[in-house]
């Protein structure tokens, strides 16, 4: 009788297929994936205020959670759509330019079909719920950049129209262009669905030094430009006076947080462990780890032989530039290559920074530099460096290869050239838009009594800090 009640409850129990088993984990891993890359909104936070001064802290941490707030509903509501929705609500066939289904997930859940678990199926279909968090997640990443650019002058109003139109428009198409399955630079097209022009074989931008950092670090330019300099930025002869960051270890513990991030911006790009991708998110994250110390050991190199002290900043834009610049070709690239591309990065932001002050352009966090420029030259690396079983495994065997190893040619560095040239070009011209338009109905810019005061105490109330107090006792120290 044991036997047989033993024999009956085995028989009762259930497992699960390698099918469901395989979905758990994928799903699972682009969650994890997701509140890491969240967890980068703490980092820019943390950089961003400790690099301006006191006065503004308040401000530009208001503005970081903002992003957060405004950009989940703008994805929820438009950015989503636009970025992977295919077809229109007029049942036309979709377009390579952008998206138009299922804003607000309007369509809600359609018929279960079919023997398989049925949860949540939508209509249109979504990747899952896991993947829309992971992608608003970048969203939010690529809003947030534009912030440290307009640090210390520019309105909230000003600011809540640029995060709502980056998140919900501007950066929206240039996903749909280059990760959706209709995009005409996507090299993950879908042939039986996606209608008009393409350029074979899509860009290779693994987690987005174009997508992501170049559209935030070419919004940033622009924004900066219009805002026009800090009170004081520069002296009467046109040369750069250095504003001090009020909190060095806010700097630092910012940037290590970001680089933390990182491991759920370019590992969890692989979207799935299942099918053998677990083996190339292990390597993602080695060459992701190589990328930041080429970064942090060029800026060192770069600032001390130019300098001749090290200084913190320098060295976390630096690590920072790495990790933006691999984020094209890490999925392709061997670990060495990830390194070299991390260093050069670094000594190109550098430069780049510097020419963007002899334009007098007033970047406090040289946001622009960091990931337009260092995005730039990321992306072209990822055209460059990719080696013929990296991309067959994170890609397809008709992927092209990069164009410095032997029978790979140059196409794919010409389709990443192009495909950073037509971000720059969509991205800074409707910038230019955005923030004319702004600008000319006199919403961009605080007055300048209120910029001398702090954003703060002209507009949150307070300041962050009991400055009064503080100077009460450094004058008692004295």
């Amino acid at each position: 009788m044991e036997a047989n009640g033993t024999d009956t409850a085995a028989a009762a129990v259930q497992y699960a297929t390698q099918a469901e088993f395989e979905s758990v984990v994928d799903h699972l891993w682009l969650l994890l994936a997701a509140f890491l890359v969240f967890m980068m909104q703490a980092g820019f936070s943390m950089l961003e205020t400790g690099t301006v001064r006191a006065k503004n802290a308040k401000n530009i941490m208001i503005k970081n959670v903002m992003d957060a707030c405004l950009g989940a509903f703008m994805w929820w509501g438009f950015g989503y759509p636009f970025a992977y929705g295919g077809g229109d609500y007029s049942g036309g066939p979709p377009n390579g330019f952008i998206g138009a289904r299922d804003f607000f997930f309007i369509h809600g859940y359609s018929d279960c079909t079919g023997d398989s678990p049925c949860i949540y199926p939508m209509n249109p279909s979504i990747d899952s719920f896991a993947g829309w968090l992971f992608q608003w997640a970048f969203a939010a990443t690529a809003a947030t950049i534009v912030s440290g650019a307009v640090a210390e002058r520019c309105t909230f109003a000003g600011y809540l129209s640029y995060c709502a139109c980056i998140t919900g428009f501007i950066y929206p198409v240039v996903v749909h262009w280059i990760w959706s399955g209709y995009g005409w630079l996507s090299a993950f097209r879908d042939a039986e669905v996606a209608r008009g022009a393409w350029v074979s074989h899509g860009v290779v931008d693994f987690s987005g030094s174009g997508v992501v950092h170049m559209v935030g670090g070419a919004a940033a330019l622009v924004g900066a430009a219009m805002l026009g300099p800090r009170q004081g930025r520069f002296d009467d002869e046109g040369k750069l006076v250095k504003f001090t960051p009020h909190n060095s270890a806010f700097v630092g513990l910012g940037t290590l947080i970001l680089w933390f991030g990182w491991y759920g911006f370019n590992p969890g790009s692989t979207l799935a462990l299942s099918g053998g991708f677990i083996k190339v998110a292990e390597k993602v994250a080695v060459g992701t780890t190589l990328a930041a110390s080429g970064g942090g050991l060029g800026a060192f190199t770069m600032f001390f032989t130019v300098n001749g002290y090290a200084d913190l900043a320098p060295i976390c834009n630096g690590i920072l530039s790495g990790l933006v610049a691999v984020c094209s070709g890490v999925g392709v690239a061997e670990p060495w290559a990830c390194f070299v591309i991390g260093f050069f990065a670094a000594i190109f932001e550098f430069w780049f920074a510097i020419g963007v002050q002899k334009l007098k352009i007033d970047d406090p966090l040289d946001a622009g530099a960091v990931h337009f420029g260092a995005g730039f030259f990321g992306l072209l690396c990822g055209g460059l460096f990719g080696t013929r079983i990296n991309t067959d495994a994170a890609y397809s065997s008709d992927q092209p290869c990069g164009a410095f190893f032997p029978g790979c040619g140059g196409k794919q560095f010409g389709v990443n050239l192009l495909g950073g040239v037509m971000i720059t070009v969509w991205v800074m011209g409707m910038s230019a838009i955005l923030f004319g338009v702004l600008r000319l109905a006199g919403v961009l810019r605080v007055p300048p009594e209120e910029e001398d005061d702090g954003m703060d105490i002209s507009h949150h109330g307070g300041s962050a800090y009991d400055l009064k107090e503080a100077k009460k006792e450094a004058d008692n120290a004295l």
